[in-house]
């Protein structure tokens, strides 16, 4: 594979504008966006502040190679060499024979272990044991003592199944809860936005609560989001649904509100009154990256207003789940979650088969409730790259192969032909870092679930080299000298540290060092999750109010050294990956975290 010269690069930045849309979250400010991420104002609703431009702009401040000749044969170089030359491949130690390995599976035949040798020099000492410890503990003390998935359940919301209708929970953004008492209602903020991308936060626990449950099954708060939250999954997918003679059901919706303004109740607490509100939502409106408008016979929830235009933004998060979805329905023994992963899996593949049938379009719905490509505003004729995963391919044939990658192995267990070799190096994954700090997570979590899916679906050799690719990734973010656009922002190391935590998951094995950077930015959070005073919204200590989704409110306020809430739980899949490099540096006790909540 080879790379464009940085002069190239500057050219084509030029003419893929466009991409910094593969984020449609409000994303402020440089310092401000180590916060929770919001989603833009509703733009053609007139009651909300026009807070945020809806076309990104790109950064002025793009590291740009003058005065070569973008003609010149010579200026092209290896992938490693034209981002800094850290990540040689001598990094990843090749064996004789990786595959040389017995691999453990379920009694279905799912993988239980990694299918490969990868292993990396590391000179440095490893963590002593002491540390390990006093690391777990910390951890330990710190999930327990908050109850960290109920609280999450308790924080979240959604349809109550005393409605009649059919239950679910999210975790929603763009949500205020407000305090009377003893009663605590969440309520959708139109001041706030519409909650575009509710999916990441919801997907990031639900896949941590989906792992913790096989290790820990008889822990009701995990029990309880991972059924709660995989349902809705199903809701944003059924949801999308016109009425009783609407046969689609698997696209993806970006959020549904139903017009039920409802009690909902905490069963491990009913002593708490929790109520939910949707109806500063209940308006329609057309913007750049989605609308808004009522489906008044909707088959399951009656009148509900639905939010279309599911961007790509989200997708890594559905697939990350579905890719562990098959691992509940074999081996949980509760009978209602195998039902519920069982129903929500049929219709994700649905809905990536969907995806891989239309060129890579992600179709959606109009508010007569007919299928839709979606179109750019502006140029009607353009399918903006928000629904598309090879908008860039003419220009950049490797742009968003690892995307493309995940939904086919996904949808249909074969690559169909997308072959992506390491999955990074590609010209597009500079230039959309520099367009908009947000499509790294993009670009990041699509290689990782790519790897993932390639391991559960027995593509090793696919999984082999994707996994040395997020090696050679990682590296090079760590080196300040790459010219990686996320050395600029405030929240970059903290995010490299997730980063390389969610990668080995997957299989990377971690270096000492990469494991202290995960360790030490898990401490920075729980010191500062020290001083936060709203974990029981209930509490008499609570004043009455109305609390933000972030900014302190009834979520913790994050930070360039502060991880959000939804980011703390990673270290459940971490530790219940059948994944885990052995070859990797030791950081934690994962016995000892699998039995957190356990006297």
């Amino acid at each position: 594979m080879r790379l464009f010269s940085y002069t190239m690069l500057a050219v084509l930045f030029v003419a893929v504008q466009g991409l910094a849309g593969c984020s449609d979250s409000d994303t402020p400010d440089k310092d401000a966006v180590v916060d929770d991420r919001g989603d833009l104002p509703d733009q053609a609703d007139p009651d909300v502040p026009d807070t945020a431009d809806p076309d990104v702009p790109a950064d002025p401040d793009v590291t740009q190679d003058d005065g070569e000749s973008i003609d010149d044969a010579d200026d092209a170089c290896d992938q490693e060499d034209c981002l800094g030359d850290v990540a040689d491949e001598d990094t990843a130690t090749d064996q004789e024979d990786p595959f040389d390995v017995e691999v453990i599976t379920t009694p279905g035949g799912l993988p239980r272990s990694l299918p490969f040798k990868l292993e990396r020099e590391d000179d440095a000492d490893p963590i002593p044991q002491e540390e390990i410890d006093s690391f777990t503990d910390a951890m330990v003390k710190f999930y327990k003592d908050v109850d960290y998935f109920k609280w999450a359940a308790e924080t979240s919301a959604g349809v109550d199944a005393a409605t009649g209708k059919p239950d679910y929970l999210i975790w929603w953004h763009d949500f205020v809860a407000v305090k009377e008492g003893n009663k605590v209602t969440f309520r959708a903020s139109k001041a706030d936005g519409g909650s575009h991308n509710n999916v990441e936060p919801t997907g990031i626990v639900l896949i941590n609560a989906l792992v913790a449950h096989l290790e820990n099954p008889d822990d009701e708060g995990i029990r309880y989001i991972a059924e709660q939250y995989t349902k809705s999954f199903i809701a944003l997918q059924k949801g999308m649904v016109y009425d009783e003679n609407d046969e689609v059901d698997w696209l993806f919706a970006r959020n549904i509100a139903p017009a039920l303004a409802h009690q909902s109740h905490i069963p491990w607490a009913p002593e708490k009154e929790k109520w939910v509100e949707y109806d500063e939502w209940f308006t329609s409106y057309e913007g750049w990256n989605a609308d808004r408008f009522l489906y008044e016979n909707q088959p399951l929830w009656g009148p509900t207003w639905v939010t279309n235009k599911r961007s790509k933004d989200d997708l890594p998060y559905i697939y990350r789940v579905a890719a562990w979805l098959p691992y509940i329905i074999e081996l949980t023994e509760d009978e209602t979650l195998r039902e519920v992963a069982t129903e929500a899996l049929a219709l994700i593949i649905k809905g990536t088969k969907d995806i891989v049938d239309n060129e890579w379009i992600i179709r959606s719905k109009n508010a007569q409730g007919e299928i839709i490509i979606p179109k750019e505003i502006e140029n009607p004729d353009a399918i903006p790259d928000l629904a598309s995963l090879a908008t860039y391919v003419a220009l950049i044939p490797d742009s968003e192969c690892d995307a493309r990658l995940a939904t086919a192995l996904l949808a249909y267990g074969d690559t169909r032909d997308q072959d992506c070799e390491t999955g990074q190096g590609s010209a597009f994954d500079l230039i959309a870092a520099a367009g908009h700090y947000f499509n790294y997570a993009i670009i990041d979590n699509f290689h990782q679930v790519a790897a993932l899916l390639a391991l559960t679906t027995g593509h090793n050799q696919v999984a082999y080299d994707l996994v040395r690719g997020l090696i050679i990734r990682g590296e090079r973010y760590q080196d300040p000298n790459s010219e990686e656009p996320g050395w600029e922002r405030a929240e970059w190391e903290r995010d490299i540290a997730l980063y390389l935590l969610r990668s080995a998951a997957v299989g990377l094995p971690l270096t000492v060092a990469e494991a202290r950077k995960i360790q030490a930015f898990h401490l920075s959070t729980l010191s500062s999750y020290a001083d936060y005073p709203r974990w029981d919204m209930w509490d008499p200590s609570v004043e009455d109010g109305t609390y933000s989704f972030r900014r302190n409110g009834f979520h913790p306020q994050a930070g360039p050294d502060v991880m959000r809430s939804e980011d703390i739980a990673s270290l459940f899949e971490y530790c219940g990956s059948p994944f885990k490099n052995p070859a990797g540096a030791q950081f934690i006790d994962c016995d000892k975290l699998r039995d957190y909540n356990r006297d």
